[in-house]
């Protein structure tokens, strides 16, 4: 759910950059920086669960059905990639950019499970 906040945030921040291009070009170059800082800010915060990801390698862990996992991806990967779409679109690339490194990071948080999965089909096979 996070990735349509953030898009959302991304599209409101675009339309208002549209418009104070016209009006106070300075404002839309302050409000891009501050939109590309916040949800750099946001992705990266999305990466801490792989350090506790790290840690529980060698514990034994709980089979998930890999359907859902790759649903959400992919729905995540489409929502990320047409609102970055339209950003560069409107000549917003950093926009754009910003967004798809959340999708990024996201879809690697919740692939969490599958890699998981392949460890122990891999310590299995070690065996």
């Amino acid at each position: 759910m996070n990735e349509l906040k953030i898009c959302g945030l991304v599209l409101c921040a675009l339309i208002i950059c549209i418009v104070f291009k016209n009006l106070k070009s300075e404002y839309t170059l302050l409000i891009r920086i501050a939109i590309t800082v916040g949800i750099s800010i946001l992705s990266l915060a999305l990466v801490t669960p792989l350090l506790s990801f790290i840690d529980e390698i060698s514990k034994n862990t709980v089979v998930y059905s890999y359907l859902p996992t790759l649903v959400k991806a992919l729905c995540i990967a489409l929502i990320v990639q047409i609102t970055a779409d339209i950003c560069r679109d409107a000549g917003e690339s950093a926009l754009g950019e910003r967004v798809e490194l959340f999708g990024k990071a996201e879809i690697l948080v919740i692939s969490i499970p599958l890699i998981k999965n392949l460890f122990k089909l891999c310590e299995g096979i070690i065996k």
